[in-house]
């Protein structure tokens, strides 16, 4: 028979547990097992809550409870992005209005709030659990600030690892850096791209596509372009929708400052590989009322 306790009892036993006549041993226990059950509901704020509150108040959670806390802030981050994107997806679509700016403040208070609860976890993890948990945490936190879309905080984890001998997967590296790349974090995108010179063709050709869809995600197409570039230098070839992505947001910006430029040079080069076939540039002289055609 399984046994089903409802959170609001725990709550309640919890409660009653931090007052006399009950040892350290069983307030940590009955603590753990209220923490696992909002989980299990998905209340992930307040899982992470709870043991915060516990700590304050006294109580000395394990530090296993701290870690899981951690992991309940990354998901209610990772909850809380998907919904944020979902919103976008509903205001694109004309469905909702666009955020105000006193609600958008209010979106980055939680965050920051989220981002709060997690760092100090984390510290507590490292005093209650020494060195040997420092990997752990600073993995916690990557995944913190990878699901709240922080770049340059991401990257500094991503050393931080490195510097206690736990090694973060490739793919991560290249997420984080399409992640500076969209934030146009440019200090951070050249420490990043420094671990691509010791690579093989398959695994730049990667690097260099995640950091093309970041700047073409950010807007940043002039970025997007030189990297176009650089990877058919490399003999490379970007994939069909990055480059189509690249030059169309080219074109809807030729007005702006070095973008005319830009384009053709990416055209020219594209055509060069044989990646788009004859392009034709029209400039229109409005004072002499003439168009000039060029075939690149």
């Amino acid at each position: 028979m399984e046994l089903v306790v409802e959170a609001n009892v725990i709550e309640i036993i919890l409660r009653k547990t931090l007052g006399k006549g009950t040892n350290e041993k069983d307030r940590t226990c009955i603590a753990n097992v209220a923490d696992g059950t909002k989980i299990e509901e998905g209340s992930y704020r307040d899982a992470a809550k709870l043991v915060i509150h516990l700590r304050e108040c006294g109580l000395k959670p394990e530090v296993y409870s701290y870690l899981i806390a951690m992991t309940a802030v990354v998901k209610e981050l990772n909850e809380f992005a998907k919904a944020l994107r979902k919103l976008k997806g509903y205001t694109k679509a004309g469905l909702v209005a666009e955020l105000d700016v006193a609600n958008v403040g209010l979106v980055e208070n939680y965050q920051e709030d989220l981002l709060a609860d997690g760092l100090r976890l984390s510290k507590w993890v490292i005093e209650e659990g020494g060195p040997s948990l420092n990997g752990v945490v600073h993995e916690r936190l990557l995944a913190m600030y990878v699901c709240a879309g922080r770049g340059s905080e991401a990257e500094q984890q991503l050393w931080e690892m490195k510097l206690v001998g736990k090694e973060a997967d490739g793919d991560l590296y290249d997420i984080v850096l399409a992640m500076c790349a969209s934030q146009k974090e440019a200090s951070s995108i050249g420490r990043l791209l420094t671990r691509m010179e010791v690579t093989g063709s398959l695994r730049r050709k990667k690097t260099l596509s995640w950091l093309l869809r970041g700047y073409i995600k950010g807007g940043h197409f002039k970025n997007a372009a030189e990297t176009v570039i650089k990877m058919l230098d490399l003999g490379l070839y970007p994939e069909f929708l990055d480059r189509a992505a690249v030059l169309q947001g080219l074109s809807r910006r030729i007005q702006h400052p070095g973008n005319v430029d830009t384009y053709i040079t990416l055209c020219k080069r594209l055509s060069d590989a044989n990646l788009i076939g004859p392009s034709l540039v029209y400039l229109h002289l409005r004072k002499h009322k003439l168009w000039v055609i060029k075939m690149l």
